[in-house]
This record gives structure tokens, C-alpha cells and sequence, in this order.
């Protein structure tokens, strides 16, 4: 066997073996060994490992088995035992929050959004003093960038909101922390969060929308994020339907899509007030805001109805800004866009609203922390 396909097997077995801890805890080398499928010696070794970088520990020797034997030491995971750093740079905020292992937020602070990226670093930097999380405790730090994201080269390839065009800030980055950064468009996070820590757990086919200023999509499929041939997979704010050809649509460069333009925050304020304000007006049954949300909320349902059908996603989940006045309708937009579909497609809202893409951005970061 070629060394580096007995490192491919380890790195397998040891996330394995550090999932199968985390979700049965407390549970002793000899069920896992049973469960898993591996040698006793093989379990051994990567606990070991594990409970050397403190990622499990171990405590007493267990209640005795109904033959009078002792049961084995059991094995804990342990979440505090290293912190990461979610950065969610918007086009109005930057959103900063640390976690532990189990993407339980332990700080977090919100700032207007930066552009010059040296500001930003400092501004990082001030965030982790006034956390008191000791730096060599930070395992890794994820950044969410609103941006068609080269993430084999870490360059930000076009981002409008901070005029940066063919950057390569993960470079930039490097330079500046002595962890691992990592870097991803900002809807891309978000996903990782809810499949990480949210309500995407266990998905291997999943579709994350994210509703805020604009529209935009990730998609998950067959436990593989899909990033497309130009990374710019899920670009959802540009679909297109029958109407829209009719009434002359074109897409413009740096301006919203068709969809977006039905369905994003910024087209719902062209009726004069803020998409929290209309969805008020809605569910308080003002005639008006009632068609503006049935024209929105179908629109919406078509557009995961077609997405459905092409990607066959197990789970949809909304988020982003509008998202969190959305929660009244997300069950008619299922039953919308469950009568157009051949098999059932189940959508949710994002579990962790405003906070997705920081807390995404540091799921984003184990996972690539977890997969070196």
C-alpha cells in the first residue's frame, strides 16, 4: 500500500471514530471497535492521537457488564478543548463570533463592513483580545465573502460590496494568523453551517437559499458541496421564466437577476416599506400586502419546485435577512411547490437566522481543518 493512500484510510478512520464519539458519548474503544468495523489496535491508536490533541477524553472505567467484568474506559468528546473563528463579511456588516467544536457561539460582535482588508485584520484581532480566547486555542477561521469565491486558489474572483476583483485574500490572510484560514462565499458558509450544527444534519442532498439584500443558492449533493466550473454553482438571483423573456428581460452585469428581482429583500422594499414591515402588514391581513406576499411566495415556490426536480435535494432550507419573517409561510410554499413535484420535498427555515453565515464560516473551517 502507497503511503499516501494509508494516510487517506487514517484521516477516513479518524473521523469516523471522532463522529461515532460525539454522537454516542460516553462509549468505551471495544463498541467502537464492534460498531466500526476496525481493528481493536487500529481504534486504539486514533483514540490515542485524539486524546493527545484533546479532542476526546477519558473517564473512570465504567459499570460493571452482567457478567462481573468492568466495561471498558469511556470516551468523551470534548468541545472546548479548541475554538474557531466565523467571519461573515455583508455588504452593510461584518458579523464575528467564536465557537467550540459543537458551533455553540461563545462570543460574538457585530461591526459596519470594511472594505480595506488590513482594517479588517485588525479588526479581527481586537475581536479575539476582547473574547479572552487564547490564540493557541483557535484551531482554525472560516471567512464569508459575498463573492463567486475561487476557493482552490482562495481568490475572491468579483465582489461588488467591497469593490475587490481577482483578489487573492486567503493569501493575504496566511500572512497576517498564524492558524488555518479558509475562505468561501458567504452562502456557501452558511450551508455548511446547517449541515454541520444545524438542520441539515445528516443530509447528503441538500439545497440552502438565502434571502437577504439579494438571492443566492448552495447546493449539496451526495455529500459533496457543488461548486460548478467557474465556482459559480447556485446562482439561483438568475433564473429566468417565460414572463420574464416577454417583458424584455436581459441580464446586465452587476445588476440583480429576474428572480431577484421578485423575490430578494431589495425588490420588496420598491413597495415602500422594509420586508419586515410588509410581513407584518401581511399577517395582520392588510389586503395590499397580502398580494405583494402571494405573488413573492409563489415565485419563491416555483423556483424550489424546478430546483427540486433537477437536483432531487432531500431538505430545502431558507435563510438569510428575510428569512426570519418568513416562518408563517414556509408551510404553504411547501405545499406550493409539493404539487409540482414527483416526489416530496421537505423545506425548513435556517436554524440559525442572522447568525448562518458566521457560524457556517467556522463549520466550513473544521470541515477543512478535519479533511488535511
Amino acid at each position: 500500500m502507497k503511503k499516501g493512500d494509508y494516510e487517506l484510510i487514517k484521516q477516513i478512520n479518524r473521523r469516523l471514530i471522532l463522529s461515532a464519539v460525539r454522537n454516542q458519548q460516553p462509549v468505551s474503544r471495544a463498541a467502537l471497535s464492534r460498531e466500526l468495523g476496525l481493528s481493536k489496535s487500529t481504534v486504539s491508536g486514533i483514540v490515542d492521537e485524539l486524546i493527545k490533541k484533546k479532542l476526546i477524553i477519558e473517564e473512570g472505567q465504567g459499570e460493571s457488564t452482567k457478567e462481573g467484568g468492568r466495561k471498558g474506559i469511556q470516551l468523551f468528546f470534548n468541545p472546548k478543548c479548541s475554538f474557531g473563528i466565523g467571519v461573515d463579511i455583508g455588504g452593510t456588516k461584518i458579523l464575528l463570533v467564536v465557537t467550540d467544536l459543537d458551533g455553540e457561539i461563545i462570543f460574538k460582535e457585530e461591526h459596519p463592513t470594511e472594505k480595506n482588508p488590513e482594517k479588517i485584520v485588525k479588526l479581527i484581532y481586537n475581536f479575539i483580545d476582547r473574547s479572552n480566547t487564547p490564540l493557541d486555542l483557535i484551531s482554525a477561521m472560516g471567512i464569508g465573502v459575498p463573492s463567486i469565491i475561487n476557493t482552490k486558489e482562495g481568490i475572491v474572483v468579483d465582489a461588488p460590496a467591497l469593490k475587490w476583483r481577482d483578489y487573492r485574500f486567503l493569501d493575504f490572510l496566511k500572512e497576517k494568523f498564524e492558524f488555518p484560514c479558509f475562505l468561501n462565499n458567504d452562502v456557501n458558509c452558511a450551508m455548511y453551517g446547517e449541515l454541520r450544527f444545524g438542520a441539515g444534519r445528516d443530509c447528503s442532498d441538500l439545497l440552502f437559499i438565502a434571502i437577504g439584500t439579494g438571492v443566492g443558492s448552495a447546493v449539496y449533493a451526495n455529500g459533496q458541496i457543488v461548486e460548478g466550473a467557474t465556482f459559480s454553482a447556485g446562482e439561483i438571483g438568475y433564473l429566468v421564466d417565460k414572463s420574464d423573456v416577454e417583458n424584455g428581460y436581459k441580464r446586465v452585469p452587476g445588476e440583480f437577476g429576474a428572480f431577484e428581482n421578485k423575490t430578494s429583500g431589495t425588490a420588496l422594499t420598491k413597495y415602500g416599506m422594509t420586508p419586515k414591515e410588509l410581513f407584518d402588514q401581511y399577517y395582520q391581513g392588510d389586503r395590499e400586502a397580502q398580494e405583494i406576499i402571494k405573488d413573492f411566495t409563489l415565485n419563491l415556490a416555483i423556483a424550489i419546485a424546478n430546483a427540486s426536480c433537477l437536483l432531487n435535494s432531500s431538505k430545502v432550507i431558507i435563510g438569510g435577512g428575510v428569512s426570519r419573517s418568513m416562518v408563517g409561510i414556509i408551510q404553504h410554499i411547501q405545499r406550493l411547490a409539493n404539487q409540482w413535484t414527483p416526489f416530496f420535498v421537505e423545506i425548513e427555515s435556517s436554524q440559525f437566522q442572522t447568525d448562518a453565515g458566521a457560524i457556517g464560516a467556522v463549520a466550513y473551517a473544521f470541515e477543512m481543518l478535519e479533511s488535511l
